[in-house]
């Protein structure tokens, strides 16, 4: 089943307005539709369903742009073809019959698949499972975005499955998003800061003189949501736009949201924000500019950090206005200019998750740290920094009501983990000593892949490197709804259902935390899908009867885990279990002291009584505790590293002069919705758009809407050109997610007709001190090719299905 554009375009008009009903799963007798309440990471909806089919959706009370397509976009998912109908097997895997020499690991993603049944598949997996040891088992099942509920999200299930019955599996150290602020903000700041609570939009609309979009895009990640969206903050941008605030967007790209708000744009080389940082540092500094007394009663360590901002240190290199200009591009006028605004002016300085995906992106957020504190606003109404305010609902005033827990995932004995963008090269060097976090570590040697509805061939830098390592293993597993690349690429498939296919519970936003959502079983799963908490715990039971207690908890239901988190709560202080799982939600409205929040005002009150989980209890402008990790690519405090790859490394531009960069996607989360309707409304050739300069497109014989080839050492792509003046010149724009898809699979490096930005994305980590993700330190060449239609995505043959 799938629905138009132009249909669902129609259908969100029409429910701007949703018909609240006291009742919402009363069936129209008369149409026979029942109406049922739902919500995941693109908002909380009800489905109609006549006949056992969703036939509509539409947006609930909460959701403050009810056009957003995502949630429609369920239809299509449901009934995609896409879907995994069967447990699958590998032929070769299959064959081989547990002997490890025959199961052709070369043939993952090449060969045809097999239908099994259930008991099968199962039976080979625990085969395996219980033949290896706990550290040879890698649970690559990532976070939450498959889905937001407390009891069927996918990592806490397998969580829970691997620890409680085989005793535990490697896993992952932080994350993708944020891999190398994770590592640094709380040493810095005693935060993490990038998932924290943010000032109010109303503090900032009252207080906020400059707005600084540090390469923010305050809209994409705004519209979804970890657990349930309600893109509150769109009515705020609203009044953003409205009012007489000064928005400065530093930037490669001019967004959407900086053209809505009349920024003005600042055009930066992408990885050079710290240089530019310290360039406003110096020049605030050596003018007398700076705030002297905040950073003398807030901050430590500024002594031991001016030798070399002032390049007595040595390098001998003083990092003034003049020096920043040429390693960033921007003028040094526009640079001293922007200091004295930013000291001038009640300034908000907004950073972002993505700078610090690069290579030292373990500096960004650290300096932006520091130059804010020689603006001096940190704790202010309206001034300060903020690293969230363009994700989740980042900036709305938060409920403070104890929410509903989730799945516990009991104690992992393993101690092993593993940086979350380190999986590629852990695979391919078994064994291998590194420096993580001032420690060394070596990479386990893995034999299973265990992966619960986590698209890693998505998420994961330089697919062709991971493709190779994970066709070392001796089994991979994957639980998916659909034939993601990932599930291509296993050797047993289990299908799940999709959230709308089983009852759970989850709130929203992640901020506001206003609401909580009864997230009701839409339909009946679709062919022989399992929901995954009942396949792991019919597994348990294989395994043993005290397996099995431990996994359910002493042989709970599902219904009573569900009612037994709510009634942890505070919402049963609102309303009854049975009363909210009727209507579909609760909400609570955040006071009004919540919408005068100020971040680190308390601080900023008494540093004293209210000091920072830090070395000293201020901000730490230097840390002692970084400085004895004594290693050469981070040191005690804030520095500019030249990157690998930049537009400013004259060679390697000869053979690849462009850089890319690979944001969030506007209308997907990450990869998932890349197998709906919405892809017609953005994709070019049927592929990834890829953002031009117009001057450089005119120089490359480019035109708008050509297939065009990206590529550098690491593998090629096809995408679609978009040509564009919202993009620097020498820089390119390719969103994250696009599900890969090779031409010739037989390549060693298949060039991949979807545009997968992860192709020619580099493995090499941020520094040795956090090991996190370098994608967007990427240089690459672009041309135009003359290619074939492309018809989309494919799934495997399935042998018996």
């Amino acid at each position: 089943m799938s629905i138009s554009r132009r249909k669902f375009l129609k259908s969100t008009a029409a429910a701007a307005t949703v018909v609240a009903s006291a009742n919402p799963l009363l069936a129209d007798e008369k149409k026979g539709v029942k109406t049922v309440p739902h919500a995941s990471n693109v908002g909380a909806f009800y489905a109609d369903v006549k006949d056992g089919k969703i036939v509509k959706i539409h947006p609930q009370e909460s959701d403050k742009d009810p056009k957003y397509p995502g949630s429609e976009a369920w239809i299509d998912r449901v009934y995609s073809d896409t879907r995994i109908k069967y447990p699958c097997v590998r032929k070769s895997y299959l064959e081989a019959k547990g002997d490890v020499s025959k199961i052709a690991p070369q043939l993952r993603g090449k060969e045809e698949f097999v239908r099994v049944s259930w008991d099968e598949a199962m039976a080979l997996i625990l085969d395996k499972l219980k033949s290896v040891k706990p550290e040879e088992i890698y649970n690559a099942s990532y976070g939450a975005w498959g889905h937001p509920g407390s009891l069927h999200n996918c990592s806490a299930t397998a969580g829970r499955f691997l620890n409680t019955v085989f005793g535990g599996a490697v896993g992952m150290d932080g994350e993708h998003s944020n891999g190398a602020a994770g590592k640094v903000n709380t040493t810095i700041v005693g935060d993490l800061e990038v998932y924290s609570l943010q000032t109010a939009h109303e503090v900032i609309l009252e207080n906020t003189q400059v707005y600084v979009m540090w390469g923010a895009d305050l809209f994409k990640c705004n519209q979804i949501d970890y657990k349930v969206a309600n893109r509150g903050n769109n009515p705020y941008y609203d009044k953003y736009a409205k009012s007489d605030i000064k928005f400065i967007t530093i930037d490669p790209q001019y967004t959407p949201i900086a053209k809505r708000f009349n920024a003005q744009w600042v055009k930066i080389r992408p990885n050079t924000d710290v240089a530019l940082m310290l360039g406003m540092m110096h020049y605030l500094y050596t003018s007398g500019k700076y705030d002297k007394e905040f950073v003398e009663k807030y901050t430590d360590g500024l002594d031991k950090f001016l030798p070399y901002l002032l390049g007595k240190t040595e390098d001998k290199v003083a990092k003034t206005a003049s020096w920043a200009a040429k390693i960033t591009g921007v003028d040094e006028k526009i640079i001293t200019a922007l200091a004295d605004t930013f000291v001038s002016n009640r300034t908000f300085l907004a950073g972002n998750w993505a700078m610090q995906r690069a290579q030292h992106g373990e500096q960004v957020d650290w300096t932006l740290i520091v130059l804010a504190a020689f603006i001096g606003q940190i704790g202010l109404p309206g001034g300060g920094f903020g690293f969230s305010m363009h994700y989740s609902g980042g900036g709305q005033a938060f409920s403070g009501v104890m929410l509903p827990g989730g799945l516990a995932q009991g104690k992992n004995k393993v101690r092993a983990k593993i940086p979350a963008s380190r999986i590629g090269e852990a695979l391919l060097n078994p064994g291998k000593k590194i420096k993580f976090k001032g420690e060394e570590i070596v990479y386990p040697k893995f034999k299973v892949f265990y992966n619960v509805g986590a698209n890693t061939l998505g998420h994961q830098p330089n697919a062709n490197e991971l493709i190779k390592g994970l066709r070392t293993l001796d089994m991979v597993v994957v639980h998916e709804p659909w034939w993601t690349p990932t599930a291509k690429m296993a050797d047993i498939v289990l299908p799940s259902t999709t959230p709308l296919e089983r009852d759970d519970i989850s709130y929203g936003g992640s901020y506001s935390q206003d609401y909580v959502y009864a997230m009701k079983k839409v339909v009946e799963p679709l062919f022989e899908a399992r929901n995954d908490y009942d396949v792991f715990e019919e597994m348990a039971k294989l395994v043993g009867e005290r397996q099995w207690r431990k996994f359910s908890g002493g042989g709970k239901s599902k219904e009573e885990l569900l009612k037994g988190f709510y009634e942890r709560s505070d919402c049963p202080n609102y309303m009854s279990f049975e009363e909210f799982w009727e209507k579909g939600f609760v909400h609570f409205e955040p006071s009004e002291e919540a919408r005068k929040y100020v971040r680190h005002a308390e601080f900023r009150a008494d540093p004293v009584a209210n000091k920072l989980r830090t070395e000293s209890g201020k901000i730490q402008i230097y840390s002692q505790k970084f400085a004895e990790f004594k290693l050469d690519d981070f040191k005690g405090h804030p520095m500019w590293f030249e990157p690998t790859e930049w537009l400013g490394d004259v060679e390697k531009t000869k053979a690849y002069p462009f850089h890319i960069v690979s944001p969030h996607p506007t209308y997907r989360i990450h990869s998932q919705m890349d197998n709906s309707f919405i892809r017609k409304a953005y994709k070019v050739t049927n592929r990834e758009p890829v953002m031009i300069n117009d001057e450089d497109a005119k120089k490359l014989g480019i035109k708008d809407g050509d297939a065009v080839e990206v590529y550098n050492e690491r593998g090629s792509v096809i995408a679609g050109a978009v040509v564009t003046k919202n993009i620097m010149s020498g820089v390119l724009s390719l969103q994250e997610g696009a599900w890969y898809d090779p031409e010739n699979i037989d390549d060693e490096k298949p060039r991949c007709n979807a545009g997968h930005i992860n192709v020619l994305t580099p493995s090499f980590p941020t520094s040795t001190m956090a090991q996190a993700t370098s994608v967007n330190t990427c240089l690459v060449a672009i041309k135009k090719v003359e290619v074939k239609p492309y018809a989309g995505i494919k799934t495997p043959v399935v042998k018996g299905a």
